[in-house]
């Protein structure tokens, strides 16, 4: 059997080439590490403000880039703080807390979660109780979506109990959630994506697959996971955008999540098996020139979150063996 001498070297060629650019782009910026040694996950920014929650006090963090000052927040679990102007909110496990950053004055939602505001509006999720339990203890299927106007001080239901709802993303107008449904399918659930439209109540679904979350909004770009099989462990990042009625795939790995979206990047993680290890990195997604870029190499990083030039993630480089104390490193695509 021949060799094709000449198409091996120029696959090789090619290979070296896009290796070069992959690199000389994401060395383009400066990498910075603000947070050492804490169990944290699931970092966001807004302006100057980086905020976490730590796993071993269970506890929210917030980072200021400019005085290099870190406050802790409170109790809170699962979710990071969504922060907007200046306010910053998160869930304390039973009630939804918003801190105004100036005033360090805070207003407690009651027997609300997972929460995210943008301006005066902060949408939430509700549970009511069934059969005498807990509203903790109850499954999706008893959750439904709320919006509170610090303007209005006025609390509006959105969605019907009969729909599952849960980790909201708001912009503007536009709420982007979660809806879980009971469906013919091996999990039994259905999860799609859909927007509410605060000034016409219109409900627009995003997402039709059954299989789709973890979603975020800025201006009209919409984007999330698909998982494509039943196991839900081969999953792609998809984006909309809402205006023009168009919907583009962003990754064809299988390997995709933690899509965030600013402007026109969205930054995601990948994660790739090396030998005996998996490992994983973030990377951007240029809309306007459809460019993807590699952000780390350090095999480590995750959960990226993207503010204006500013990109931060979790990365455990500097404690492989305990991947769960991580740090939360600062890219800086301007600097």
């Amino acid at each position: 059997m021949g060799i094709n001498t000449e198409n091996k070297i120029i696959r090789i060629a090619l290979a070296f080439i896009f290796l070069i650019s992959f690199t000389s782009i994401a060395n383009a910026g400066k990498e910075t590490m603000i947070v050492e040694s804490r169990l944290t996950f699931s970092p966001s920014i807004y302006s100057d403000i980086v905020t976490w929650v730590e796993t071993a006090t269970s506890s929210a963090g917030m980072y200021n880039l400019t005085t290099g000052n870190i406050t802790g927040l409170g109790h809170a679990v699962i979710n990071s703080p969504s922060i907007h102007g200046d306010k910053v909110t998160w869930w304390d496990e039973e009630n939804v807390v918003v801190r105004n950053i100036s005033t360090d004055k805070e207003v407690k939602i009651i027997n609300a979660s997972t929460p995210a505001i943008y301006g005066d509006n902060l949408v939430y999720v509700r549970s009511k109780s069934v059969d005498g339990q807990p509203t903790s203890d109850q499954n999706a299927e008893y959750n439904s979506l709320y919006l509170y106007n610090f303007s209005t001080h006025k609390e509006t239901q959105l969605t019907l109990y009969e729909h599952a709802t849960y980790s909201a993303s708001i912009y503007g107008n536009k709420i982007l959630w979660s809806r879980s449904n009971q469906a013919k399918n091996p999990s039994g659930w259905s999860t799609n994506i859909s927007v509410y439209d605060i000034p016409t109540k219109r409900v627009s679904d995003i997402s039709r697959t059954g299989r789709a979350g973890d979603g975020k909004i800025y201006g009209n770009i919409v984007v999330w996971v698909e998982h494509k099989n039943g196991l839900m462990n081969i999953k792609d990042v998809y984006m909309r955008d809402i205006a023009k009625h168009e919907t583009r795939q962003i990754t064809f790995d299988g390997n995709s999540t933690c899509p965030n979206v600013y402007d026109d990047r969205i930054v995601l993680e990948k994660t790739y098996r090396e030998g005996e290890k998996w490992s994983s990195d973030v990377y951007m997604y240029n809309i306007s020139t459809n460019e993807t870029i590699r952000i780390t190499n350090s095999t480590y990083a995750s959960e990226p979150a993207i503010y204006d030039d500013k990109i931060v993630y979790m990365d455990s480089r500097n404690t492989p063996e305990y991947p769960e104390e991580g740090d939360i490193y600062l890219y800086n695509l301007s600097a």
